[in-house]
């Protein structure tokens, strides 16, 4: 098997897997990487957010 052939039957199963969660499954997986992006963009950008509001923010997605 080629690499490219192992490569597109990986994404295949991967998505595979994404059309069998329901719906509340897929929400949560979206939000739980909401924190994660906007602290790395503030980062980026060179304004960083307190530790306070990531771990508050962090505690909100997991309820």
């Amino acid at each position: 098997m080629t690499t490219s052939r192992k490569g597109r039957q990986a994404a295949q199963e991967s998505l595979s897997r994404w059309r069998a969660q329901t719906a509340a499954q897929k929400r949560t997986a979206r939000h739980a990487v909401v924190v994660d992006r906007v602290v790395s963009s503030m980062a980026m950008e060179k304004e960083p957010v307190s530790a306070k509001w990531t771990l508050k923010a962090t505690a909100k997605r997991k309820v």
